[in-house]
């Protein structure tokens, strides 16, 4: 069974306590916990050749905020907010390039963020997207879940192999398959929770 790294609660509080950086153990466990659904977020938004750059300048920007005592947790869960600033990043990088497309020098801190209401509804569901597979990647790759079971429920779910194909495959019967599908989708769901915290 996988070992849940702090919850994003009492992480965030220990980085707003930490602001100087001299705990830098709290900044890399919240950068391994969080790059990977910025990363998917920004893939999922269309910025793939742009994916670190956008992972860089979020978490920069988020360190900024924590520095500066800007984030106020009582105005709402963390997960919203750090939604909100990857999806402005990655609205800036799209709107900056629209801008260059056409011709026109855009200053960095001179673009407008509007969003049309049905693109807002479409990015929250990407970020709800990289959201799991975040967590999906973070149970196939960072847990101490069997390499078999990994590699079962890569097969049986990931890749939509049928149950008796994957079962023949691994040598081990449909019901084992099931089980760890069933356990695997219960770490991912535990994770994914975690991060909506």
């Amino acid at each position: 069974m996988s070992k849940i790294p702090d919850t994003p609660v009492t992480l965030i509080a220990r980085m707003a306590a930490q602001i100087t950086g001299e705990d830098e153990a709290v900044w890399v466990k919240f950068f391994d916990l969080y790059q990977p659904v910025i990363r998917h977020f920004a893939e999922y938004a269309g910025a793939k050749s742009d994916t670190d750059d956008v992972v860089q300048d979020v978490l920069v920007k988020l360190v900024d905020v924590f520095r500066s005592g800007a984030y106020r947790p009582e105005r709402g869960h963390f997960r919203s907010f750090l939604a909100t600033i990857t999806r402005r990043e990655v609205i800036n990088r799209w709107q900056k390039a629209q801008a260059r497309a056409a011709g026109m020098h855009v200053p960095i801190d001179d673009v407008e963020l509007a969003v049309p209401p049905e693109a807002a509804a479409m990015l929250d569901a990407k970020w709800r997207l990289a959201q799991c597979a975040a967590a999906i990647e973070h149970v196939l790759t960072r847990t101490a879940l069997a390499q078999k079971s990994k590699a079962v429920y890569r097969a049986y779910v990931l890749e939509e192999r049928p149950i008796g194909e994957v079962a023949k495959a691994f040598g081990v019967s449909r019901n084992v398959v099931s089980q760890v599908k069933t356990r695997v989708d219960a770490m991912i769901a535990d994770f994914e929770s975690m991060l909506r915290d």
